[in-house]
């Protein structure tokens, strides 16, 4: 867990100093584009760091109850 928000956090730290060398183009692949697509991923990350954590906590109970679950 502490990978993934780790890569996250380098993630948002490398766009936010890439996005200004982002070419201002007006073809299909422009800024602009970029940006948006970038942007909507990274709305979508916080989803999955939580997933995670929902997981580490299932395998969590599922060990304390006599499963195979656990870690």
């Amino acid at each position: 867990m502490v990978a993934a928000a780790v890569t996250l956090i380098v993630g948002v730290l490398i766009y936010n100093n890439v996005f200004d060398a982002l070419p201002d183009t007006t073809g299909a692949i422009n800024g602009t584009t970029v940006s948006s697509t970038i942007e909507s991923a990274f709305l979508l990350a916080p989803v999955a760091l939580i997933v995670l954590v929902a997981a580490l906590v299932l395998a969590q109970i599922g060990g304390l109850a006599g499963g195979r679950g656990g870690m």
